[in-house]
């Protein structure tokens, strides 16, 4: 082939597994293994992909928690430049955790100047090891992202007004919520085995709002499918 195909890979880092994708389709699955180095881990999953020209292939990470950490930046005043509120997140980070984490990267996903911000932190030291293990693989580094990036941006630059965002995986959900054109709450949740409708119905009360339209990702699956679910009844898919 004049123009051989370039494959985008999409590595996605969840509580219990490590998930490759091509695309929305799932390649691979594998179990984490606490007691294994993640490069290691890595390695394992990453062999399989071979491609016979260096560098012609890329990946990109998608890090859910425990690997992110996401919370809710309170807008400021005092604050003046995109420098100032990643300090400002930090500080408020390091208030939740009880540690120091100054070195943390700061993203903030879906970010408006004036309102609540929605930050997400990463620890650099995750961030060089999975860029040094698309190195060892030769494909080059998309940088990483969280499955909240992915689903928000299915949005373009006009988000919901009032909604409640899940992206959900086994026995572990995170939400987001909007009101009145403002983040409102981001918050995480253990969750039994059942249906994802009754744990949106927690989570909206948990947050003390009306009920809002809701927006669900299921991220332990085949194909990753952004469902509107309508409170309290209803559900249809999204095209």
């Amino acid at each position: 082939m004049l123009f051989p195909r370039t494959d985008r890979w999409r590595c996605q880092l969840q509580r219990h597994h490590i998930q490759l994708y091509q695309g929305n389709r799932l390649q691979e699955q594998q179990s984490w293994q606490p007691d294994m180095p993640l490069a290691e881990q890595l390695d394992h999953m990453l062999s399989h992909l071979h491609c016979r020209l260096p560098w012609q292939n890329s990946i990109g990470f998608e890090l859910d928690t425990p690997h992110i950490s996401y919370l809710l930046t309170p807008w400021s005043q005092g604050i003046v430049t995109p420098a100032e509120l990643r300090q400002y997140t930090r500080k408020l980070l390091a208030e939740q955790h009880g540690t120091a984490v100054q070195d943390n990267m700061i993203s903030f996903i879906g970010p408006h100047y004036g309102a609540n911000a929605f930050a997400a932190a990463l620890d650099p030291s995750l961030f060089n090891e999975l860029k040094a293990a698309a190195k060892r693989h030769r494909l080059r580094f998309r940088g990483c992202s969280t499955p909240f990036s992915r689903m928000l941006g299915m949005f373009g630059n006009t988000l919901p007004s009032e909604a409640l965002f899940a992206c959900i995986s086994k026995d572990e959900g995170n939400f987001a919520a909007r009101y009145q054109g403002r983040w409102h709450s981001i918050f995480s949740l253990n969750l039994p085995t059942g249906e994802s409708v009754r744990h949106l119905d927690i989570a909206n009360l948990l947050v003390g709002l009306p009920p809002l339209e809701r927006y669900v990702m299921h991220t332990q699956q085949e194909t990753s499918i952004l469902k509107k679910q309508l409170p309290p009844a209803g559900t249809k898919l999204l095209s």
